[in-house]
């Protein structure tokens, strides 16, 4: 409908009907059919007209030069126009009389994602299959776009989630990579729509390079519809940048402290005469001499290619990404015993080992997606994506405190490799009966996801007196078969949704049937087991319009990780289950120029798989409950707003001894708030101010309550000018240079925050 009215404004305004064709004798074309062989457009049109005694609004600029398509036995004059212009570069749509319409198709080709040029984002998404905007999900959620993190000059994915309300990085992990968890449990994301290698057994967690990210959807709550379960406390939906037909061509350089230099192209273009065919390509490049805890430098390359045709009912991306990343080990430092606090080392030099400690990870990805609308009511989803990862690690990695001073550490790394087969395809109908809407989604997933694990031979666990440094022996050089993993996962789903007046009503089913394999190498011993699991979860939802800027929501959703471990006596774990019951508001303010979410949420967990005296075991699962408020959006010109905050409680559903009763790395209170301001200073510059400031409440070590790390706060600032075709950002990261630390539940491992540092982009526009 938005399309129709947009057409005819431009219709209208531009002055594109410049012709209207007709026939009085309407009547003698009621009882007979028309076919026409291939000619021009406009003769195709006159002879239609005069069959049908029916006017044809015409653009002549739109026809010129057009062949039309044959008609076959076209029964009215809409029929007839349909058929002949079929997969030309035009519109086809109706007057307000019912008429038929040719004009330029120009307002569905593809355009910039708004998440480039603006921190407020709307659109729908892949997040939703039924086609929703992410304003109209019955779901609390966040958009991060790739505006914000480009003032904010985020170089990496754990810089940009520090904008994520409800989500806790864990850098604490001797595994290497990023994960992270929302609202207190675990979420392994996804990539457009597609469960991405964190949904595997593979280590790398959340790496991608976001010089290709267009927007980081944070979808609050368990979504087992979109994913088929494994994030339980919510999604994190990173959607990459696509082509479109603007003309472009974007060069920037980044340099900063610690060695940084970076550099970035972003080139796009349509690359055929009717604009149905654009390309774009992102490439960039980027190392550093060190980080700050005086391990070796980040370095980042990327390479991304993207096509896509897009015309008023067809829409094709296909892109590929080939990444590489490494990251020097995250610095940290090791709980005191004595004091309960940090031990207070020198943070800018490695606690042990050398500097050339790092995690690699290399990635190639290849994506498709074609959306058809087969008819007004019918439009088909196809997606699919082919992963390849590899994933090294090399670092002493710190185990357990054996004493005051005393750290066992481990020399053996970890080498893995990931292929990843994803396959997604999906109908959905929109039609109305009467007063009521609906919308019915009917898929299928498939997943085949081959995972195999290297061990060191020449590893082992060692003791070592970390305060008075001693040699230590060399890492790991020598690797063998360690285990490997075979998941093959079948997902069918549906979901409803209902509309009438001003209620929108949701309910959706998904049936995952997942078949894993694992063979283990013990001593030269190879053992496999296999473990078939079959779950079905529902979920509902509902949005009220109070007024056309004023919504309520409210959702119950479930979401699942199935456990493939057994525990004493070979048995296999309960699976881990969550639902997560919510209801909040959506407000539109200062002209739909900003959005606020605001709800309040109950997510449970049933049970939570631990190690035990050397045994996995189900142990109570825990509680969540609080409050989650979004804003973001530009309240007046030029000036922009992103905030957010998170406030949960966390409770175990029972007690156990051998857990304790406090849940850690967890803090209660999640906040982040940017905000900038841009001033036209002439006709060709404009400058302006950004500051920001993210933190999180103190954090309990371990379940028992001995150890706990205070809270932590972050204040950096932007100040930029943008001079003809040039943009100049400089910033500084932690202004105050305080001292954070990331949450943990190891005494042996605190991740450190960063310290004061700068940055500074310039980036030029050739197009």
């Amino acid at each position: 409908m938005k399309y129709r009215v947009a057409l005819s404004i431009h219709l209208a305004t531009a002055g594109i009907i410049a012709s209207s064709i007709t026939l009085p004798n309407a009547a003698a074309a009621q009882d007979r059919t028309l076919s026409l062989p291939a000619q021009p457009l406009r003769d195709a049109l006159e002879k239609i007209a005069a069959w049908s005694g029916k006017p044809v609004n015409v653009d002549p600029d739109a026809v010129k030069g057009l062949t039309s398509r044959p008609v076959s036995d076209a029964r009215n004059a809409d029929d007839a126009v349909e058929q002949a212009t079929r997969g030309l570069p035009i519109a086809f749509q109706q007057d307000a009389g019912g008429n038929p319409t040719v004009a330029n198709d120009i307002l569905v080709v593809a355009r910039r994602d708004e998440a480039e040029t603006s921190v407020l984002v709307r659109s729908s998404t892949t997040s939703s299959r039924l086609g929703q905007s992410l304003r109209d999900q019955a779901r609390n959620t966040q958009v991060i776009s790739s505006k914000l993190l480009k003032d904010q000059q985020a170089q990496t994915l754990s810089e940009a989630l520090t904008n994520a309300g409800g989500v806790v990085l864990n850098q604490a992990t001797v595994q290497g990579g990023v994960s992270f968890s929302v609202r207190g449990f675990s979420s392994n994301g996804a990539i457009n729509g597609l469960p991405g290698a964190g949904s595997s057994s593979f280590a790398s967690g959340a790496t991608l390079s976001v010089a290709n990210v267009e927007r980081i959807e944070v979808l609050k709550g368990p979504d087992a519809i979109l994913l088929g379960g494994d994030s339980l406390g919510g999604t994190i939906n990173i959607v990459t940048k696509k082509p479109s037909v603007e003309e472009r061509l974007y060069v920037s350089a980044d340099t900063g402290s610690f060695g940084l230099i970076r550099g970035t192209i972003d080139a796009n273009r349509s690359i055929s005469a009717d604009n149905r065919w654009s390309a774009r390509i992102i490439a960039t490049a980027a190392s550093a001499d060190h980080n700050f805890g005086g391990y070796r430098g980040n370095e980042d390359y990327l390479f991304a290619p993207s096509l896509r045709y897009k015309n008023g009912v067809t829409d094709v991306v296909l892109s590929s990404t080939i990444s590489t990343q490494i990251f020097g080990m995250v610095p940290y430092t090791v709980l005191n015993p004595a004091t309960g606090k940090p031990y207070n080392v020198a943070f800018d030099r490695p606690l042990l080992g050398g500097r050339e400690q790092f995690t690699r990870n290399g990635n190639t990805q290849v994506n498709l997606e074609v959306t058809q609308k087969v008819a007004d009511w019918l439009t088909v989803v196809a997606r699919g994506q082919h992963t390849e990862s590899t994933f090294s690690l090399a670092q002493y990695s710190p185990f357990a405190l054996l004493a005051p001073g005393l750290l066992l550490i481990n020399s053996s790394g970890v080498r893995q490799q990931l292929n990843m087969d994803v396959v997604d395809a999906y109908a959905r109908a929109n039609f109305d009966t009467g007063i009521f809407n609906h919308k019915i989604v009917a898929g299928y997933t498939r997943l085949d996801n081959r995972t195999t694990a290297l061990g060191a031979t020449d590893g082992a666990f060692v003791p070592y007196a970390f305060l008075t440094p001693t040699a230590l022996r060399p890492l790991a050089s020598n690797y063998g078969f360690s285990n490997s993993s075979i998941r093959k996962q079948d997902g069918f789903y549906g979901q409803y949704l209902l509309g009438f007046w001003k209620v929108h009503l949701v309910a959706g089913l998904r049936h995952n049937k997942t078949d894993v394999s694992s063979t283990v190498a013990n001593r030269n011993v190879l053992s496999t087991t296999r473990i078939k699991t079959d779950i079905t979860t529902p979920n509902y939802g509902a949005v009220v319009d109070i007024t056309d800027k004023f919504s309520v929501f409210g959702t119950l959703a479930y979401g699942f990780l199935p456990t493939f471990t057994t525990g004493i006596g070979g048995i296999r774990l309960p699976d881990v289950r969550t639902r997560n019951a919510e209801t909040g508001i959506k407000w539109d303010m200062f002209g739909d120029r900003m959005v606020l979410n605001a709800s309040y949420f109950s997510i449970r967990e049933s049970n939570r798989i631990r190690r035990i005296g050397g045994f996995d075991t189900a142990t109570p699962g825990v509680l969540g409950r609080g409050i989650d408020i979004n804003l973001s959006g530009e309240p007046i010109r030029g000036l922009s707003i992103v905030a957010a905050y998170t406030r949960t409680n966390y409770k175990f559903l029972s007690f156990d001894p051998r857990i304790g009763g406090i849940v850690n790395a967890q803090p209660r209170d999640l906040y982040s708030l940017y905000s900038s301001y841009r001033h036209t200073v002439s006709s060709d510059v404009t400058a302006g101010l950004g500051a920001g400031v993210s933190g999180r409440s103190s954090s309990a070590v371990d379940s028992l309550g001995v150890y706990r790390l205070g809270g932590t706060l972050q204040a950096d600032i932007n100040a930029f000018v943008t001079i003809g075709k040039f943009d100049i950002n400089a910033g500084v990261r932690n202004v105050f240079d305080r001292q954070n630390y990331f949450p943990t539940i190891s005494s042996s491992y605190v991740p450190l925050g960063e310290p004061r540092n700068w940055r500074v982009s310039v980036g030029y526009r050739f197009k």
